[in-house]
């Protein structure tokens, strides 16, 4: 079991864990669109099966279309994650959403006009997004075309420290030798996948059970945002309470912000005036501001027009429930800023 593999095994474990921790749930073979071969998951598209890394449900779905279903396709390199990457994800995504089985069976039905038997297959169509995650950050390219696409990234460079990314590129085969004997590499692929395997596996010291501890830590305090242009971020707090707050708490107005002595897309949600969020803004509304040569009233026009809804997904710790909250613009506070300019 090479080191390659675990890696890119332990980013699926790391990436699926953060989803279910915001109520995701992991979609699980059927057998026939969807099917599990040496381990792995793969989904048809049109013109072949796709290894699928990381294949969720989402807590919710809207209703009036199809379900939807979200893949992340996981890289572990030791280099930014380019645009080749990103396109191919689009490729991928448009191969997944146009499958469709059409046997000889039904062709021959459509010659009957006056059939009573539908001439299509009969399943549940899903509308499949697919994203991109990522050990390194992503490059300017892949970032912009990824926003134009409604791609969502995820790198772990957001999430965790720097020193706790760089073990990542110590697990080398050399390293992996040195810890684990042949099944003990064998049963941690298994865990990895969510297929089995020995959970003590992980205890054992080393740089994937420190890469897990220190996830650990960051998962219990971090969020899903959607807005309703599609949108996915990620909202990170100090209080690892957070879910408590939602689940007591009845309904919810933000204020948002941005300082311009930080990052101009690194913004903070306060939630009913007490409860801060820090989250990156979307790429291609950082792109939309950036034009307008980060305007302070373009800012303002941001906030009333994408931020005017939030949904934030949450994993109730206490009930194991997945649910959501919505979070309005607090009018008031957007009034009196636009009067205050």
């Amino acid at each position: 079991m090479n080191a390659a593999k675990i890696k890119g095994s332990l980013l699926e474990y790391l990436v699926r864990r953060m989803l279910t921790n915001c109520g995701f749930k992991k979609v699980f073979p059927d057998g026939r669109y969807i099917f599990e071969d040496r381990g792995l998951n793969f989904i048809h598209g049109k013109g072949a099966a796709h290894d699928a890394d990381v294949l969720m449900d989402p807590p919710i779905q809207m209703p009036f279309s199809y379900p939807s279903r979200i893949n992340f396709e996981c890289k572990a390199y030791n280099k930014k994650t380019g645009l080749g990457i990103v396109r191919n994800a689009l490729g991928l995504r448009y191969d997944i959403n146009e499958f469709e089985i059409l046997t000889d069976e039904q062709l021959q039905l459509r010659h009957n006009l006056r059939r009573q038997q539908l001439a299509i297959a009969n399943r549940v169509r899903y509308n499949y997004q697919v994203g991109v995650a990522s050990v390194e950050d992503f490059s300017k390219d892949a970032f912009e075309f990824a926003a134009n696409n409604k791609i969502p990234l995820i790198s772990l460079r957001w999430l965790l420290d720097s020193a706790t990314c760089d073990l990542f590129h110590e697990i080398t085969d050399d390293y992996l030798s040195n810890i684990y004997n042949e099944q003990q590499r064998r049963n941690l692929l298994l865990f990895l996948k969510g297929n089995g395997g020995l959970e003590e596996i992980i205890n054992v010291e080393s740089h994937i059970q420190t890469i897990i501890n220190s996830f650990e830590s960051f998962e219990r305090r971090v969020l899903i945002g959607l807005l309703e242009s599609g949108d996915m971020i990620f909202l990170l707090s100090q209080d690892q309470n957070i879910t408590s707050f939602l689940r007591n708490t009845g309904s919810l107005t933000g204020q948002y912000y941005y300082y311009p002595q930080d990052e101009l897309d690194n913004w903070e949600l306060i939630i009913n005036g007490e409860k801060v969020l820090r989250f990156y803004l979307p790429q291609r509304i950082v792109n939309i501001w950036r034009n307008e040569e980060y305007d302070a009233d373009v800012a303002i026009g941001i906030k009333e027009r994408w931020f005017v809804r939030m949904f934030i997904f949450y994993r109730d710790l206490e009930s194991r429930y997945s649910s959501f909250k919505i979070v309005n613009l607090d009018e008031r506070w957007i009034n009196d800023v636009r009067n205050y300019r």
